[in-house]
């Protein structure tokens, strides 16, 4: 019996490579899983947050240099009762005192604070407001009380009247008196029980108003403080390059971040808000204002906007009450203006320097980093003790430092890359599980590519697929007929063609030549219409009767007594006694009936 080439060994081959791609794509899935996890947990987990974020650093490194501005003054009320009567309010006092906060950003190391103007000189019409709030009570005490009132009044009808001005009266001012305190992003938690126990050394008066564009204009100013130097500062940005839909991050210290207690520990506690450009806009005094939108409040006036560089491009100025409602800030266009007139110097000074490059070492991803990075935490906090924000960072720097495989001893001077290097580097280092990923990914994918390349090569170079050819029904010598017989058969002979592992291939070597053929006993007629007056006659197949003979009665299988090839209908040579054809599996011919065509 002919054997046919298994495709059993290719198969088996095709499919352990399959089965090494789905494995090395699970190892490859289970990697980047555990690099989103240790990423999240990274990020979750380090003080400033996710570090690896350019935004999120640069917001880091400029909270310290943000500032809270508190102006404070005293105001009296004068009111004009009926029957020519003047009485000032609060009697036998200096005045009403009010509060204003709002926000500011050290722009120089010599102590030059950016922030609004409105929040050192607040307007008349906002003082006139909390001042008649406080004095309300009191008119309204008076008046029942010494004037006998019928019916008597409230304090919330006296404050109408004195608004409407159906009650007149008149408003005095002190001089304003502005601080400055430092955010505990700077100073770290504090112990203080109320604002008045807070260090001197943590705040400072404001000494002068070195230059402002009053409320009504550009609504900037540039205030000045002595013993606050060489701190954390932020750069002015340019405001031109803001285009609508951007993000900016304003930072200060809204009225309703000042929780209950009102410790100083909360209400030093900075807000960080992201905003989202509306439009680009101009007043009518001819300043260029930012639109935006997001939480900005009462409290934040004054407080940078930064651009996702972390420098300022716009100054929280004025909008509608209420959280989350349209607001706007100045351009810092025109707050530099102010700066190029008093010729400030704007260069980071050296607590700056080291601040932000120590912040950017911790928030590197290059080998030694945490090495570095607490060396460098080390001798700011030994230079700078009131910096005691910097501590969570150096204990964590100094944590991971134990951990990490201490940096080579450079012995070679390193050439300074440049800016656009560094950054290049930075995002690398900052990102490196996403380009680890992407790396895998796209490994997997190659292998993927080259399984499927290999497959198709393989394909190419096999025999053509082809049925396998039905081999002939003829039951092996010795075997059992139907009828429970013996019957002797010659063994088959293969196709012609070159063998291959035992079986055969259609291609290859070229065909061998035939064997001689003894001529058939009967003539043959190939099929077709026979012709006229001739019969299309195939001599009768014996079928075996007894054992080792054959019947000349026999249906299917044409007489032969020599077993030699005979040519078949289908074209192929067979022994008479097979009942398939073995080169294309055709039954054996039937007997045919003798039929006379008449003329």
């Amino acid at each position: 019996m002919p054997r046919i080439k298994s495709e059993y060994r290719p198969a088996k081959r095709r499919y352990q490579l399959s089965r090494i791609v789905v494995v090395v794509g699970m190892i490859c899935l289970a990697l980047l899983g555990l690099a989103g996890i240790t990423r999240a947990a990274y990020a979750d987990g380090i003080p400033g947050g996710n570090v690896s974020d350019p935004v999120v650093r640069a917001v880091d490194i400029a909270k310290p240099a943000v500032v809270r501005v508190i102006t404070t003054l005293n105001g009296q009320l004068t009111v004009h009762f009926p029957a020519s009567q003047v009485v000032t309010f609060p009697q036998g006092s200096n005045g009403y005192p009010i509060g204003l906060s709002g926000s500011g950003t050290f722009i120089t190391a010599n102590g030059d604070i950016l922030t609004a103007d409105h929040v050192i000189n607040p307007p008349r019409a906002d003082l006139d407001q909390f001042l008649l709030e406080q004095a309300s009570q009191d008119v309204a005490n008076y008046m029942n009380q010494v004037l006998k009132a019928n019916p008597p009044v409230t304090p919330n009808q006296v404050a109408a009247e004195l608004a409407s001005g159906q009650l007149p009266s008149n408003t005095q001012y002190s001089t304003p008196q502005s601080q400055v305190y430092l955010s505990t992003d700077y100073t770290g938690p504090l112990s203080a029980q109320d604002i008045q126990q807070i260090p001197a050394n943590l705040y400072a008066p404001v000494d002068r108003i070195e230059k402002q564009s009053a409320v009504n204009q550009a609504d900037v100013a540039i205030i000045h403080v002595s013993n606050m130097t060489d701190l954390a500062m932020v750069q002015l940005g340019n405001s031109s390059s803001v285009q609508q839909q951007d993000n900016l991050t304003i930072i200060g210290f809204p009225g309703n971040g000042d929780i209950a207690g009102h410790t100083p520990t909360d209400l030093l506690t900075l807000s960080v808000n992201k905003v989202f450009v509306s439009s680009m806009k101009t007043t009518d005094t001819g300043a260029p204002v930012i639109q935006v939108a997001g939480n900005v409040e009462h409290g934040d006036s004054g407080g940078p906007g930064l651009d996702g560089q972390g420098n300022i491009v716009g100054i929280v100025s004025f909008g509608a009450a209420g959280p989350g409602s349209t607001s706007f800030l100045q351009a810092s266009n025109s707050a530099q203006a102010l700066v190029q007139g008093l010729g400030l110097n704007t260069t980071p000074g050296s607590f700056q320097k080291s601040w932000g490059q120590a912040f950017t070492d911790y928030a590197s991803g290059t080998p030694g980093h945490w090495h570095k990075a607490q060396q460098e935490f080390q001798q700011i906090a030994a230079h700078y003790p009131l910096f005691k924000a910097i501590t969570p960072y150096l204990n964590y720097a100094a944590a991971q430092a134990k951990t990490e495989k201490a940096p080579q001893q450079q012995t070679q001077q390193v050439t300074q890359p440049s800016r656009t290097g560094s950054t290049v580097l930075d995002t690398l280092n900052n990102n490196k599980w996403t380009f680890i990923g992407i790396g895998i990914a796209l490994l997997l994918v190659l292998l993927l590519f080259g399984a499927a390349a290999i497959r198709r090569r393989r394909e190419k170079q096999a025999p053509a697929a082809t049925a396998p050819a039905q081999m002939p029904n003829v039951s092996p010598p010795g075997s059992m007929t139907p009828a429970g017989q013996n019957r002797p058969v010659s063994p088959v002979q293969p196709p012609y063609g070159p063998q291959v592992n035992g079986g055969f291939s259609a291609f290859g070597a070229p065909p061998q030549p035939r064997p001689q053929v003894a001529p058939s006993p009967w003539p043959v007629q190939p099929p077709g219409k026979a012709r006229q007056g001739q019969s299309q006659v195939y001599p009768p197949q014996p079928m075996p009767t007894q054992p080792g003979t054959f019947s000349t009665n026999s249906p299917t299988v044409p007489s032969n007594p020599s077993g030699a090839l005979v040519p078949w209908p289908c074209g192929h040579m067979n022994r008479p006694v097979a009942r398939y054809c073995s080169v294309c599996g055709e039954p054996a011919p039937q007997a045919p009936t003798v039929r006379k065509f008449e003329q």
